[in-house]
């Protein structure tokens, strides 16, 4: 209810389990069932505008850190974002993790960055860029779709890594591949699909 009071709006206040630790601004949403740890050695900011969908969990522990941006879409068929120890997890703006994924180690997903499934992703860093909704998609944050583990992979502006199983042995790609018939707003500062 304390959260209702500074703006967070709680959908089902039963449900819904925030540490006290954790910097929630207000304009988030919280749907039923969303819960956000971060005990006494670790850092959890979630920034305004987002929302978390039922099944999201949002967990620092034991000195771990947790920074959200702004206006992301969150645990859309549930989500999970964990940092432990000497863990950094930085998600930008309009970011989008959805369908299962999470995303453990030192990572940083840019802003319009996206995970998609029931992909674990440890240690990657995705380029920022527009968000998903950006109409040319040479210029949207980096992507990782499909089933499996990701680890230590690195995706650039516009590009996406669309795994089943180990993503290491998973071509880069650019989103345009997906979109071919999508715009092109500014060819000259993206390359060719």
């Amino acid at each position: 209810m304390e959260l209702a009071d500074q703006g967070v709006v709680v959908l089902d206040p039963c449900s819904v389990i925030v540490s006290r630790r954790v910097r929630l601004h207000p304009g988030n949403v919280l749907y039923p069932g969303v819960i956000i740890e971060c005990d006494e050695h670790s850092g959890c900011l979630v920034r305004q505008g987002n929302v978390l969908h039922g099944g999201t969990r949002i967990a620092a522990t034991g000195g771990g850190t947790i920074a959200i941006g702004e206006r992301s879409v969150i645990g859309e068929g549930g989500a999970q974002i964990k940092a432990a120890g000497t863990d950094t997890v930085e998600v930008g703006d309009e970011t989008r993790l959805a369908d299962g994924a999470e995303v453990t180690g030192s990572s940083r997903l840019g802003s319009g960055a996206q995970v998609l499934g029931p992909v674990s992703a440890r240690s990657v860093t995705l380029a920022a860029g527009r968000p998903h909704t950006y109409p040319d998609p040479d210029a949207r944050g980096g992507v990782l779709k499909g089933f499996g583990r990701a680890q230590g992979i690195r995706v650039g502006v516009g590009e996406v890594v669309n795994g089943c199983g180990d993503f290491r042995d998973t071509p880069v790609e650019r989103q345009r591949t997906y979109h071919p018939d999508a715009p092109r707003l500014d060819a000259a500062a993206h390359p060719a699909g």
